[in-house]
């Protein structure tokens, strides 16, 4: 009987409305809208086109990013056939999956009052297609996996709090939702992976909870190993990682200190509830746990291309609110009793910028998909991605010109008339593959981008790079000048050995590879393509 009324409770409501209402937004315009990072969201289109075509993420192309980046995106591509419609139903997908977890999570953990804001709160998180801290014109996709990040930490870290709602086999219950959420967070981006590992760790200390913290850690080893029995990635997944690492992990004093006066505001108001709720429980494993919330939140932050928007600190804070309204002794005056009694309020007003934002943000692209406004991508499968101008008339310009380039590409390969060929793009992505309907190329990365995942020094050989390609491609408007320079220093003796120039357009120069002794294959200027 407890059971069916959770599914009742307030909390279970407003998850499962949340999830649906953003779910139906995002997939029933059929259509994926963008005005900023635009190239971003090819890489995963890209990395779903190839995974629906059989190839497996760090067996078959390498990436830094966990599996998840591309499966995700690659189920709505199959379920529609449709690349404009795989990340809305991939991620209405991931959020169907994540509901009951959540509605677990909260429901036996947080009162109504401080449970349902943060529900909505992680839901729209989850949903929106806007960078985090950013505002709601900026629509994109593009790094979908930090949102997931923090939604998904942001569920495991109110676990924090002992159950007092439990149902029966909360433990095992708890177990199962904390390794779910951890391994999910381990195959979405591996710096999430670490800080799930290690607050479950933290949870040890609790002996009241340990139990359930032992067996989620053991759960999480049984679950990486079925994972990798079926996919058998995890070792290349960590060296692509530790390789792009080598070239990105400098670390820069003044950097940090920006982002810290950024998020200063951030810090102040956590640090203000947070010790309240000391003063009130003095417990050492509390004073370690939102410690943890305000270091494990910088460092993700400052590897997220993210300015503001600490989440675990504020899913921390509603932990800290929650953990005053246990507390049922007498404050020390009527001040006291005031403040304590505004401190879910204040929690709301914390978590109400990102919230309302988030929701701006779904609302705009649904408005902006929905009418069909912009420009779509002239490609054989591009014509359900849309480039468009919200207030950014620069951003709308560089894309519709990287737009024109794709399409001029497009129809540079189609005059190659061979549906079989494999192709290259040295620049930021390689998108043709998915954009024309090709063959995935045989290796090589799923992007590439100077002083991020490869420079001189680290970076893959030749003949593992161009050796599983038929077809190499050189923009004369790279989306990324600095990656494409960078790749014609390191690839180009071997361009200049294993291919030949046979096209030349306005916006592209395409090699083909060379043919068996004999065979000749001329150069086309093609000035109109």
């Amino acid at each position: 009987m407890s059971r069916i009324s959770g599914l009742f409770s307030p909390i279970a409501l407003a998850t499962l409305v949340t999830t649906v209402m953003c779910s139906v937004l995002l997939v029933l315009p059929g259509t994926t809208a963008t005005s900023m990072y635009f190239n971003d969201i090819l890489i995963f289109l890209d990395g779903a086109y190839r995974v629906v075509h059989g190839q497996v993420p760090n067996q078959d192309f390498h990436t830094a990013l966990g599996p998840i980046n591309y499966y995700m995106p690659g189920f709505g591509y199959w379920l529609t056939g449709r690349l404009g419609m795989a990340m809305p139903v991939g991620m209405a997908a991931l959020m169907l999956v994540t509901a009951p977890i959540m509605i677990h999570v909260l429901r036996s953990r947080m009162r109504p009052l401080i449970g349902v804001p943060l529900a909505i709160f992680l839901v729209l998180l989850l949903a929106t297609p806007m960078n985090t801290g950013e505002i709601p014109s900026k629509i994109s996709f593009a790094m979908f996996y930090n949102r997931i990040g923090w939604a998904l930490l942001g569920i495991l870290l109110v676990m924090h709090l002992r159950p007092e709602r439990a149902v029966r086999g909360q433990g095992w219950l708890d177990a199962a939702a904390a390794a779910i959420l951890t391994m999910m967070l381990t195959y979405t981006k591996m710096t999430y992976g670490v800080v799930a590992f290690s607050f479950l760790f933290l949870v040890l200390l609790q002996p009241a909870q340990r139990r359930w913290a032992f067996g989620a850690i053991g759960l999480c080893v049984m679950i990486g190993l079925v994972v990798e029995a079926f996919w058998g990635g995890t070792q290349a997944y960590i060296t692509d990682l530790l390789v792009a690492t080598q070239v990105s992990g400098v670390i820069e004093p003044g950097i940090y200190l920006r982002s810290f006066l950024d998020t200063s505001g951030e810090y102040a108001v956590f640090v203000l509830i947070a010790g309240l709720a000391l003063l009130r429980r003095p417990r050492f494993t509390d004073f370690l746990f939102y410690g943890f919330c305000g270091a494990a939140g910088f460092a993700l932050l400052n590897q997220n291309f993210q300015i503001i928007g600490i989440v675990s600190m504020l899913v921390g804070a509603t932990v800290a609110a929650e953990i005053l309204l246990r507390d049922q002794r007498p404050a020390p005056s009527r001040k006291m009793q005031t403040v304590i009694q505004g401190v879910p309020f204040a929690v709301m007003v914390l978590l109400l910028p990102i919230a309302l934002s988030s929701a701006a943000a779904i609302g705009v692209h649904t408005a902006i998909a929905t009418t069909k406004a912009g420009v779509a991508l002239e490609t054989p499968n591009g014509k359900d991605l849309r480039i468009v101008n919200l207030l950014d008339e620069y951003h709308f310009d560089f894309y519709s010109d990287y737009v024109e380039t794709l399409a001029s590409g497009s129809a540079l390969l189609a005059s190659l008339n061979s549906s079989a060929s494999r192709v290259l793009v040295m620049d930021f992505v390689s998108p043709f593959t998915s954009l024309a309907g090709l063959p995935p190329p045989e290796g090589g990365p799923a992007w590439m981008h100077s002083n991020r995942n490869f420079d001189l020094e680290f970076h893959l050989p030749a003949e593992e790079m161009l050796g599983g390609v038929d077809v190499v491609m050189i923009p004369t408007q790279p989306i990324a000048d600095g990656t494409t320079k960078k790749m014609e220093q390191i690839y180009g003796p071997y361009l200049e050995r294993h291919f030949r120039l046979t096209r030349v357009s306005k916006f592209w120069s395409l090699y083909q590879r060379r043919a068996a002794p004999g065979a000749d294959m001329g150069l086309t200027r093609l000035n109109s393509s």
